[in-house]
């Protein structure tokens, strides 16, 4: 999945379809702001999850923020965080009573 960022001229093309989503990268560290523009074609974009064109982390999720004009909507990528979980200790473990 290739996700191009979406010049100011093409955002005022109006021969163009589909809405354009002004997106915000949530990763710590990047913050990068780009237009996406999502069409018929690529919609699953929305359901997904994509990288961020600066940072190339992997795993963001779309999240609409709200509208801010016609066709144009807000919203920001955000991560979720993955291979973390609560952790059993030795001592938790049932059965563990004496085995030391």
């Amino acid at each position: 999945m290739q996700t191009e960022p979406v010049t100011q001229e093409n955002h005022k093309n109006k021969s163009e379809g589909g809405v354009v989503y002004r997106t915000s990268c949530q990763n710590p560290g990047c913050g990068h702001t780009f237009d996406l523009r999502v069409t018929p074609a690529n919609a699953s974009l929305l359901s997904g999850t994509m990288p961020c064109p600066r940072c190339r982390r992997h795993g963001g999720m779309l999240k609409p923020q709200g509208r801010l004009g016609n066709k144009l909507f807000s919203a920001k990528l955000v991560f979720r965080l993955t291979g973390i979980g609560p952790r059993l200790d030795e001592d938790e473990l049932p059965g563990a009573t004496g085995l030391r």
